[in-house]
């Protein structure tokens, strides 16, 4: 069954076990995310996205707020501009993946894998910036809007998360409505291009939930180097590497 990103609290207080639960059933969430879908999550996965000590509130102005290159018309016209800006934020990307490795927290894999997709679109962004320039094709406003039109589903789970301080989200969710405006009459996209992230939940097999447990944070996001267009990121929590 879909659940839409906000009910998914109210479905886990209220939804009995699953059907066959002593023989060892248990609910199993996916979640969907535009092009990137994340599966084998269990109930205690959601539950530790409202652990305090596993979210960093600075995280959402560090992807969002702060990075105009997501949300500003107007300003980055010329790849000069562009390129640096996408860049500061695949590095910002890139550099808390990394500290989340060093963390060694299981708790935290989730946000892993949605970092790492926001810094393989900037890649795509800044890939496709360069051809354009030696084709002399530049379309900035394509580039962007194909940028901020993947990036939608990741910004918008960041701002509802539930451990957000409330400022904080008013303010990225009144610019992310900004950035929707500009998106459908400047940037080449379509209200039915902007994808709403949710959950999917299934029954399973409580023991494969298990055995994912013992693997630590790591990603097998398909590397986008030498390719123009990522291929959706499908991530299986029991397929993580254990060398990280």
């Amino acid at each position: 069954m879909k659940i839409d990103l906000n009910e998914i609290w109210e479905f886990m207080e209220m939804a009995p076990e699953p059907l066959q639960a002593n023989q060892g059933k248990s609910w199993i969430y996916e979640l969907i995310a535009g092009d990137i879908v994340i599966q084998n999550l269990s109930s205690r996965d959601i539950q530790n996205l409202k652990k305090e000590e596993n979210y960093d509130t600075e995280l959402l102005p560090s992807i969002f707020t702060f990075r105009e290159i997501l949300w500003q018309p107007n300003v980055y016209t010329q790849p000069a501009l562009c390129v640096p800006q996408l860049s500061i934020l695949k590095v910002f990307c890139d550099d808390y993946v990394e500290s989340l490795k060093q963390s060694q927290n299981e708790e935290v894999w989730l946000y892993f894998d949605l970092l790492n997709g926001l810094s393989t679109y900037c890649k795509e962004a800044i890939d496709s910036i360069n051809k354009a320039v030696k084709t002399e094709d530049i379309r900035i406003p394509s580039i962007l809007g194909e940028l901020r039109r993947k990036s939608f589903p990741i910004v918008k789970f960041f701002i509802f998360h539930p451990m957000n301080r409330r400022d904080y989200k008013t303010d990225a969710l009144n610019r992310l409505n900004y950035a929707v405006k500009i998106m459908l009459t400047q940037y080449n996209n379509h209200y039915y291009d902007l994808r709403d992230p949710y959950w999917k939940v299934t029954i399973g097999d409580s023991e494969d939930l298990l055995k994912t447990d013992k693997h630590l944070i790591a990603s097998n996001s398909p590397s986008t180097e030498g390719k123009d267009e990522l291929a959706p990121i499908d991530i299986q929590k029991n397929n993580l590497h254990e060398n990280s």
